[in-house]
């Protein structure tokens, strides 16, 4: 007897989903998945979190030149300046520990599209899997990142740098913010095509720009749940470990997954019938012509 008294029998085919039902609206539809894998998500977050404490540690040496040469506030003003820096560098995420990244998105990527996925076996498979490539990712991020956030802290220190001092801060600060959004779909794209590095990064650029509005959205949101879970204590302690990670994570690849769905991914699959069609034509054209 499957189960126990008809219970529990997961080989028992369930009612399935009528192909005629109109899908869900995305608001929806994210509160029900993200409730419906939320111990997995905790599961998940503790797992990511464990892996990603070398990045931490980087983006927390980092966080010191965003700070700079700050001369005023308190020396716990200072400290959670460098908490909230080094934070959104890891959550959104720039600085992470690339192969842990890419098993990670590749779980939430699953829960996103509402597809199944084992925490740990394939977080490992595909942590493995795009070794070579996330490595590359990372030492790039670690780079940039350190660039852009010193020279961020150099220009701030300037005092009365004039207006030239100003348009080259604004414009470093621009830059950032649209290398945070590229990172949205970067780690996206390695786990589900075979690109390379520089292939995932324009297309990257390209998607931050194309749904600049809607990236940006999601951008501070991210920032938010970031500041939430170090503002708000004792909460916050319990949060960045336990959820915020899986949270922002989910949110990302619940926005990015559809964009690359309809740019990528189904282009994928029509262009082999569209270049299939032209065949036929032309075979048409010249049995008509004979």
């Amino acid at each position: 007897m499957a189960g126990f008294l008809g219970f529990f029998d997961y080989n028992k085919p369930g009612p399935g989903v009528n192909r005629d039902t109109p899908p869900k609206p995305r608001f929806q539809l994210f509160f029900e998945l993200f409730f419906r894998k939320f111990w997995n998500l905790i599961k998940l977050n503790l797992l990511f979190f464990v892996f990603n404490i070398p990045a931490i540690a980087a983006a927390l040496f980092i966080a010191q030149f965003v700070m700079g040469n700050r001369t005023s506030g308190s020396a716990l003003g200072d400290l959670y300046v460098l908490m909230v820096t080094a934070a959104v560098l890891v959550c959104i995420p720039i600085i992470t520990l690339g192969p842990a990244q890419a098993g990670f998105t590749y779980v939430l990527r699953n829960y996103s599209r509402e597809e199944h996925a084992f925490i740990w076996s394939d977080f490992k498979e595909h942590a493995l899997r795009n070794l070579k490539q996330s490595l590359i990712i990372m030492a790039i991020d670690l780079v940039v990142t350190f660039v852009m956030c010193l020279d961020i802290s150099v220009f701030a220190a300037i005092k009365d740098g004039g207006a030239v001092i100003s348009f080259a801060d604004a414009i470093l600060l621009i830059l950032f913010v649209l290398y945070m959004i590229m990172h949205m779909y970067i780690y996206p794209m390695l786990i589900t095509f075979e690109l390379k590095v520089t292939q995932i990064y324009k297309n990257a650029l390209i998607f931050a720009l194309l749904k600049l509005f809607p990236n940006l959205l999601i951008l501070a949101i991210c920032v938010l749940l970031v500041m939430i879970s170090l503002f708000i204590l004792p909460a916050g302690i319990i949060l960045l470990p336990f959820i915020t990670f899986s949270l922002i994570g989910f949110i990302i690849n619940f926005h990015v997954n559809p964009i690359l769905k309809k740019y990528m991914i189904d282009k994928v699959h029509t262009a082999p019938q569209n270049q299939e069609d032209k065949r036929r034509k032309k075979l048409t054209a010249d049995v008509d012509r004979n």
